[in-house]
């Protein structure tokens, strides 16, 4: 089975899943592209590429106007990360919300700094979830919160500035020009230093977004694809698919 989400949006596709019964992988490829696992027709796995689990679904947009599905089915397993219908509630609500909460942060990787605990060193939304254990939304919605009454100001930086990458390009020695991406991303500088370097973050961050969608793999693609389309949209601008 495959379609357009054109023609058929993606709650009609999911709603097909799970009243069919389905048990197989729905695979949605859009500006942010995705997979989701069914088992009998409920939901038991599901992420962005190496980003998986109930966080990454909640994060999903349910109604991406663009975009291509497939379902493939096979021989998964696994309970139900939740009831269809609960997850679905939830899934809608944090939609809307999601749009909130990056509209005053940016994104879970953007770093915060101020008097409310742990971030007074300087913290993302997603270290701070990660230690804690707290659902990534509910660190987020704290976080916005925080910003809303002064508590917390955001910073220049981010969690993926951090990263150091190493393009395909630039590790089998092909010829590029000087100054490009793709040969500056040689693994020896993280993308903030390139930052400092003169280049603009939207830059980057239209480049890894095109990059990743086009095949670039490391670990944490996947929320990293999942925050610069935050960023971007928080920036007013729209999401290449």
């Amino acid at each position: 089975m495959q379609g357009d989400l054109a023609d058929l949006p993606l709650l009609g596709v999911l709603e097909l899943m799970h009243f069919s019964r389905k048990t197989g992988v729905l695979d949605v490829d859009g500006a942010i592209p995705f997979s989701l696992a069914f088992v009998g027709g409920e939901i038991v796995e599901g992420g962005i590429l190496d980003w998986v689990g109930i966080d990454a679904v909640l994060s999903l947009p349910l109604s991406p106007d663009r975009g291509r599905f497939v379902f493939t089915s096979n021989e998964s397993g696994g309970p139900p990360l939740k009831p269809f219908s609960r997850l679905m509630g939830d899934w809608a609500h944090l939609a809307d919300e999601w749009q909130r909460v990056c509209s005053i942060i940016g994104s879970p990787s953007r770093v915060l700094r101020g008097s409310l605990t742990p971030y007074e060193e300087g913290r993302s939304v997603r270290a701070v979830a990660r230690s804690t254990g707290i659902p990534l939304f509910d660190a987020a919605k704290q976080a916005a919160e925080a910003v809303s009454r002064g508590q917390l100001t955001k910073t220049d930086r981010s969690a993926w500035h951090v990263l150091r990458l190493r393009h395909p390009k630039a590790r089998a020695g092909e010829a590029l020009k000087t100054g490009s991406l793709e040969r500056l991303l040689d693994g020896q500088r993280n993308l903030g230093e390139l930052i400092a370097e003169g280049y603009a973050p939207e830059q980057l961050r239209a480049f890894l977004l095109r990059e990743i969608r086009d095949g670039l793999r490391f670990p944490g693609a996947g929320w990293v694809l999942r925050d610069l389309a935050w960023e971007t949209e928080s920036a007013g601008a729209q999401v290449p698919a």
